[in-house]
């Protein structure tokens, strides 16, 4: 056995019981094991068999064909999968990936993929063996997520209004701006961000006091947001905004949720109203204020030695007697004693086994010389002790046969008789060759070792568990040590299976006890996440996925077996994401504004409605559902006088593909008028291709209210000017 090669061919290497029983723990866990060469482009020394179940190959391919793997990883991951396995080679660290793999039938299998180095008792890297998990259906729930989080992400990036997340601080501190801000100010995101004051250094002159004033005094009194003032962009222009937010409290804390429309061009022909925007504003201020191996392996006494020693030392009175036909040396000897010659008999098989004839082997001491010199000082020791107390001889030593090579003997003797003054004289004996059993052992032992590290060395946990019968305690009959590395404790204190529910989040406790119970009455496989305890008090993420492995004579789980990941990494990123996805949900949901996504079509009557924001209940009366089931609803909700100009102003902005800007009026269904200020922007793909309709709508109704009473005022004043005029007239 090479560190190239760690496997032996020769199927005798196969034959120890350690061996079928550390491979067969091995071929049964719910996951791939493997063995790779420590070189970029690695060979495969070993897969277990499970690799055709998951990825429909059988192991025998990996190893005949070193292309195999990287040929079947995804298109798209192979490239970042080939330079993380190259990275890890380079470093000599462990490796850790998720990626893809494509099945012969085509059906995509995520993985997770974890591997470590393993080095000879000198730190000299062996080989590398790794873990390979199908975590699919992980993936699949990870993959909605990220589309939902990408779906909200684009509602607030293409909404043609800038979208703020901001601090009730007197800065106006922002924390989170769309990057609408950049296209319509000239100052990018991240200016913003990093610049706590910006806002305030961008109102005009004109109009910081009074609006400085107003957000005072909506920090302190929590009502919402509504406000026209002037902020002064990049290249010197003053740019009209109406600015609505409200204050959001939620898990993340306080903060003001607004957006903020570009109303230059309406404040262009609202210059006769100027003078009573302030009081009207505050007026409307007033009146609207009401979101988360490896392998398993028995430990089990290895026995087999003691087992032939046991069947050896039953035999052995057998052996004492067995004539010279037996497949053994037999021998009777008288011990030597006052320079008097010994009586020796040697069977004829003597030749057979050491290569000296019977009459060769009793001249002088040729039996001492062919002693291997490593034994031989503890073999006359044993010897002499038996002599001398009449004790049997029984040991197990080596010999140097005639043509050199070692021979294993294992040899029994005991007393027949005693001389005149009671000492041992007479001893019969027999010889085992034992050569190939030693050998075989001692290929047993190493295949036993190699698979043991393969169990022990992999980046999980590995574990066998022993279901006892009721009232009595289930334990863990094997924890692989990687149990310290990853959670800190001891295999031998994870003895007993309530030990490992002790240590589960209270959180998950209650659910896994219940899914451990359902696999102890019915054996099925399982996979789980959930909460354990490390040694240090933190809590770690695990997947434990396992399968029953042994039934009893009542068709009862007796024996399970699983493994363990910690996936706390791995988990972290999913609630980044989540919490990600969360906050764009919350931006999109509570802004005092109608966000919508309208997909384009070459007839406009024929344009769809993919997606409304729930503030549509509030405003219109209908729920989001309403108006996506049925999107003409919102066309006949148009005000009679608006709706044919509204109709064909969408259908030019369709055609033109130009940003929609209008004000109109839509008739609730319980009669009443809502005054809408809507905008919106065609998103295109990268080629120009049009995308969707990305859109904000606001309601102005007391603006326009109020318009509508000053212009009511405005003419009675003129009204009454006229009638002084026309009596002075008179009177004159």
């Amino acid at each position: 056995m090479t560190p190239d090669d760690p496997f032996p061919r020769d199927s005798d290497a196969f034959r120890g019981a350690s061996d079928v029983l550390y491979r067969n723990l091995l071929e049964q866990l719910p996951a791939i094991v493997y063995v790779d060469t420590n070189e970029p482009d690695a060979r495969t020394l070993y897969v277990s068999p499970q690799v055709e179940a998951m990825l429909g190959y059988p192991a025998e391919d990996y190893i005949a064909d070193r292309s195999l793997w990287p040929r079947t990883v995804h298109p798209d991951d192979r490239d970042a999968q080939t330079a993380a396995w190259r990275g890890a080679i380079d470093r000599q660290e462990p490796f850790e990936a998720e990626y893809r793999y494509v099945r012969p039938d085509g059906t995509v299998v995520w993985v997770h993929d974890s591997c470590t180095i393993v080095h000879d008792d000198d730190g000299r890297p062996l080989f590398w063996q790794g873990l390979i998990l199908d975590i699919s259906p992980y993936k699949t729930s990870e993959e909605d997520l990220r589309s939902t989080e990408a779906r909200y992400r684009l509602l607030l990036e293409n909404v043609p209004a800038i979208v703020y997340q901001v601090a009730p601080d007197d800065d106006r501190r922002t924390l989170w701006m769309s990057a609408e801000v950049e296209r319509q100010l000239g100052y990018s995101r991240q200016e913003w961000l990093e610049q706590p004051d910006i806002w305030m250094e961008l109102l005009h002159p004109d109009d910081r006091e009074t609006t400085l004033a107003a957000y005072d005094e909506h920090n302190e009194n929590g009502r919402p947001w509504s406000r026209d003032y002037r902020l002064i962009a990049s290249d010197g222009r003053a740019v009209w905004f109406r600015d609505v937010a409200t204050l959001v409290r939620d898990e993340i804390g306080q903060h003001w949720l607004g957006v903020q429309l570009d109303i230059t061009e309406l404040k262009g022909v609202e210059t006769s109203l100027r003078d009573a925007r302030d009081e009207l504003e505050q007026r409307v201020r007033e009146r609207t204020t009401e979101l988360e191996e490896a392998n398993a392996l028995m430990s089990l006494e290895i026995g087999e030695r003691r087992r032939a020693e046991a069947e050896l030392r039953e035999t052995e009175l057998k052996y004492r007697t067995l004539a010279e036909q037996i497949p053994a040396v037999t021998y009777v000897y008288t011990v030597e004693r006052d320079g008097r010659a010994t009586d020796w008999y040697t069977s004829p098989r003597i030749e057979q086994m050491l290569g000296f004839t019977a009459e060769e082997w009793h001249e002088g001491d040729i039996w001492i010389s062919r002693l291997h010199p490593d034994d031989r000082q503890a073999m006359l020791a044993r010897l002499l002790r038996s002599e001398t107390t009449g004790e049997p001889f029984e040991m197990e030593y080596r010999f140097l046969h005639k043509d050199g090579h070692i021979v294993h003997v294992l040899d029994h003797a005991a007393m027949l008789s005693r001389d005149e003054r009671g000492r041992p004289a007479r001893f019969q004996g027999v010889m085992l060759d034992v050569t190939s059993a030693r050998l075989a052992e001692a290929r047993a032992k190493e295949q036993e070792q190699l698979y043991r590290a393969l169990a022990e060395q992999v980046p999980a946990i590995t574990y066998v568990a022993q279901l006892a019968p009721d009232g009595q305690t289930d334990i863990l009959s094997y924890v692989s040590p990687q149990l310290t590395a990853i959670l800190g404790y001891r295999p031998e204190d994870w003895h007993e299976l309530e030990t490992w529910l002790d240590c589960l989040h209270d959180d998950d406790r209650g659910r896994i006890d219940a899914r451990w119970r359902a696999v102890m009455e019915t054996g099925e496989p399982y996979v789980e996440e959930y909460r354990i305890r490390r040694v240090d008090g933190r809590y770690a993420w695990i997947r434990d996925q396992g399968a029953t492995i042994a039934w009893d004579v009542n068709g009862r789980p007796r024996e399970i077996q699983g493994v363990m990941i910690d996936i706390t990494n791995t988990r972290d990123a999913e609630r980044l994401r989540r919490d990600a996805e969360d906050a764009y949900r919350r931006l999109v949901e509570q802004i005092p504004a109608i966000t919508y996504i309208e997909i384009p079509s070459d007839d406009p009557a024929e344009s769809v409605l993919s997606y409304m924001s729930p503030q549509v209940e509030e405003l219109l009366g209908l729920t989001a559902e309403q108006v996506l089931e049925d999107p003409d609803h919102f066309r006949r909700m148009l005000h009679p006088d608006d709706r044919d100009w509204v109709i064909e102003a969408n259908a030019r902005a369709d055609a033109t593909g130009e940003p929609f800007d209008e004000t109109f009026r839509v008739v609730r269904d319980d009669g009443r008028v809502v005054w809408f200020h809507s905008r919106a922007r065609l998103v295109r793909e990268e080629d120009g291709k049009p995308l969707f309709w990305h859109g904000v709508a606001l309601d102005v109704t007391a603006e326009h209210e109020a318009r509508a009473s000053l212009r009511e005022l405005e003419e009675r004043y003129s009204a009454l000017a006229f009638e002084g005029e026309a009596r002075e007239g008179d009177e004159g």
